[in-house]
């Protein structure tokens, strides 16, 4: 995935289109992530269709299709004249064990970078991390 940064509605997303997941999807993931970081709560606004086609480079139907998700979902709510708002968090209660594990992860994800390790080396890392512990307590890592 691409790096996310912020702006004034929250977000900006980031397609990478060497991952094989379909754009509308990483946008969705991107808003999921974000709510789930706390990055995004209630209330906030999302960018424009107009601007996720611009800073995404994608087609207006594939972030049409995210948005409509993400309604189909429940998550936002688009009303005219104002914009797509977020109107329901489905990780709300788990935002501080999130926040803390996402302040965790950063600074494991600083000291990798600064050690000269890759994107891809921290991924497989954290990704080899998961799977052994997960085993290692008996549950499936599949998701």
């Amino acid at each position: 995935m691409g790096q996310e940064r912020e702006d004034m509605h929250g977000i900006v997303f980031l397609i990478d289109r060497s991952t094989g997941v379909p754009a509308y999807r990483q946008i969705v993931n991107q808003v999921l992530a974000a709510l789930r970081l706390g990055r995004l709560v209630i209330g906030d606004q999302l960018p424009p269709v107009t601007e996720v086609v611009r800073q995404a480079s994608i087609n207006v139907n594939t972030a049409l299709k995210a948005y409509k998700t993400l309604e189909a979902q429940g998550i936002t709510l688009a009303k005219q004249g104002i914009g797509t708002l977020i109107v329901h968090n489905p990780f709300l209660g788990n935002e501080t064990v999130h926040r803390k594990l996402a302040e965790r992860l950063d600074a494991v994800v600083v000291q990798a970078i600064n050690d000269g390790l890759t994107d891809d080396d921290i991924k497989l890392a954290l990704s080899m991390a998961l799977e052994r512990l997960t085993l290692t307590k008996g549950r499936s890592s599949a998701t």
